[in-house]
C-alpha cells in the first residue's frame, strides 16, 4: 500500500480493520475482545470500558459472517445474538434497524475486498461513520447498496413467499438467508424444501427468525400425478409458534413417516443427477471440448457431492459445478485467444470474436438446456415422467386428491387450553398448487402473499382438488 494512504485514514479504521482480519482468520488476537461478546454480559454494561461499541460490533458482525459457511448452526446462532445484543439493544440512536442493517452490508462488503487493502480501508471508516446513525449517513448508505428505508417500528408489509436455502438448490445457510432477508427489510419469508425437512434445519430456521422478528413460514413441495403428469404442490403447515412447537410437530408419527417417504422422492429423483453427470462425461464432455477448443476433464462424483454440500443435488448444482470446472479452462481460452488476436488478421479476428462471444454465453442454464436436460440424455430413466414399478416410490405415485387428503390427516384434533401450548396447531393447512417445467397450469386462486395484510394482499385460498374445473 502507498505510504500516503497513512495520511487518509484515521488509526481507528486501521484498528477496525485488523480486529476483522483477526477473526476471519482465527487469530487469537481476537479473543480478548470475544470474551466481551458473552452472553451473560449486557451490552451497555462493563464491556464499555474495556472497547468501543464500534469495536464490538465490528467484531460481532465480522464473527456473523465469517461462521456462515463453516461454522456450525450453534456458533452461527451465537454470533447473530450477539450482532442482535450490539447492534439493537445497546444503540442509542433513532435510526437503529436501518443502521444496522447498514453496517451489516458495508461489512460484507469489506469481507468481499480482501485482497484490496485500500478499498477495505475506505469501507471500515465508512463503517465507523455510519455507526453514527446519522440519518443522512445511513440514508446515503441505504442508497448506494439499493436499500429501501424501512420503519423503524419494524411493521412494514414486505414478503418473499418462495426462496431456498442450501439444504435444497440455494448457497446460504438458514441463518445467512434469514440475515440477508432481514438486510432487505423482508419481514414475511416462506423458505421451500423439496419433499421433506430435517428438524434440526427447521429449528435453525425458526430461532434465527425468532432472533431478527421475521417471520418463517416452511413449505414442503412434492410432486403429484395430475392427468398424466406431475404437478408440484406446497404445503404450508400453519400455526406453530417456535421451532420447538414446530419440532415437535415434525416428531409426530403421521409427519415422521411423510418425512419418510420424501426421503425416498428425493432419492430417486436425485439418481437421475447423478447418471446424467456420467452421460455428461461419457458424451457431452468431448463434444463441448470440441466446439470450444477446451480440454475439460471427466468430472468426479464425489467432488461434486462436496460442491452440493447439505443440499439436494439437482441439475442447477450439476450445471454450477460444471460451469466451476470449465472457468479456469475458459480463462485459459480466452488468454490464448487474445494473444492470437494482436497478430491475427480481420477474418481470424472475425472468427475469434464470434468464438470469445460463444464462450462468454456458457452458464448453468445452457448446460442445462443444451447437454443435462432428460431431453438430452433419452437413454436414462426420467423421473419427472410418471411411471409404476418397484424402483418409483410409493408417494410418486399420488394423485393431487390423495395428497390433501393424506396431509389433512396430519391435522390435530381440537384439544384443550391445558394441552394447547403442547399441540398449537389448530388452523388448517395450506395448499398451494404451482405448475413447473412441463407440468399442466392448475386453475388456482393464489396470489402473492402478505401474512397481516387484508385486500388485495391477502392470500386467497386454493382450490380444493373436488372443486377443480375438468377441463
Amino acid at each position: 500500500m502507498h505510504p500516503r494512504s497513512y495520511l487518509f485514514f484515521d488509526p481507528n479504521d486501521y484498528t477496525l480493520l485488523r480486529i476483522v482480519n483477526d477473526v476471519l482468520c482465527r487469530s487469537p488476537q481476537s479473543q480478548s475482545i470475544r470474551s466481551l461478546l458473552s452472553p451473560y454480559m449486557h451490552p451497555r454494561g462493563i464491556k464499555e470500558m474495556a472497547a468501543t461499541q464500534v469495536l464490538r460490533i465490528a467484531y460481532a458482525i465480522a464473527s456473523l459472517l465469517g461462521t456462515l459457511e463453516a461454522g456450525k448452526a450453534l456458533d452461527r446462532l451465537s454470533a447473530l445474538r450477539s450482532l442482535r445484543d450490539e447492534v439493537l439493544i445497546s444503540a442509542s440512536t433513532y435510526f437503529q434497524k436501518n443502521t444496522a442493517r447498514v453496517l451489516i452490508q458495508i461489512m460484507k462488503d469489506l469481507i468481499r475486498h480482501k485482497d484490496d487493502e485500500e478499498t477495505q480501508l475506505r469501507l471500515a471508516h465508512t463503517f465507523r461513520m455510519a455507526s453514527s446513525g446519522r440519518p443522512q449517513t445511513v440514508r446515503a448508505e441505504l442508497t448506494k447498496y439499493h436499500l429501501l428505508e424501512m420503519p423503524e417500528d419494524w411493521n412494514q408489509l414486505a414478503f418473499d413467499d418462495h426462496v431456498h436455502d442450501a439444504n435444497t438448490k440455494g448457497r446460504k445457510s438458514p441463518t445467512h438467508l434469514v440475515m440477508d432477508a432481514w438486510i432487505k427489510g423482508i419481514r414475511f419469508l416462506t423458505v421451500v424444501y423439496y419433499n421433506y425437512v430435517e428438524p434440526e434445519v427447521a429449528a435453525e430456521l425458526l430461532e434465527a427468525a425468532s432472533i431478527l422478528d421475521v417471520h418463517i413460514r416452511i413449505g414442503i413441495e412434492v410432486s403429484c400425478r395430475f392427468r398424466g403428469k406431475y404437478v408440484r404442490m406446497l404445503w404450508e403447515p400453519r400455526s406453530y409458534t417456535d421451532g420447538k412447537s414446530f419440532g415437535a410437530f415434525l416428531e409426530e408419527q403421521p409427519v415422521r413417516a411423510f418425512m419418510k417417504e420424501g426421503r425416498q422422492v428425493s432419492a430417486y429423483q436425485q439418481k437421475y443427477v447423478f447418471e446424467a453427470l456420467q452421460a455428461f462425461n461419457a458424451k457431452h464432455r468431448s463434444s463441448i471440448n470440441a466446439e470450444f477448443g477446451l480440454d475439460l476433464e471427466d468430472l468426479n462424483e464425489e467432488e461434486f457431492s462436496r460442491f452440493v454440500g447439505t443440499g439436494q443435488p439437482s441439475l442447477l448444482h450439476l450445471a454450477k459445478y460444471i460451469q466451476s470446472c470449465m472457468e479456469p479452462k475458459l480463462q485459459r481460452a480466452a488468454l490464448n485467444m487474445a494473444q492470437e488476436y494482436a497478430a491475427a488478421d480481420q477474418n481470424r479476428r472475425k472468427e475469434l470474436e464470434t468464438l470469445v462471444e460463444d464462450l462468454n454465453a456458457i452458464d448453468s442454464e445452457m448446460l442445462i438446456t443444451r447437454y443435462l436436460q432428460p431431453c438430452r440424455n433419452p437413454e436414462l430413466h426420467d423421473p419427472s415422467i410418471p411411471q409404476d414399478g418397484p424402483e418409483v416410490p410409493r408417494s410418486c405415485a399420488w394423485d393431487q386428491g390423495s395428497s390433501c387428503r393424506d396431509w389433512r390427516n396430519f391435522t390435530p384434533v381440537p384439544v384443550s387450553p391445558s394441552t394447547s401450548a403442547i399441540s398449537p396447531f389448530l388452523t388448517p393447512w395450506k395448499f398451494c398448487t404451482t405448475a413447473r417445467g412441463t407440468s399442466p397450469t392448475l386453475n388456482s386462486t393464489t396470489s402473492k402473499t402478505c401474512p397481516v395484510a387484508s385486500g388485495p394482499c391477502r392470500r386467497l385460498s386454493t382450490k380444493s382438488a373436488r372443486e377443480m374445473p375438468s377441463t
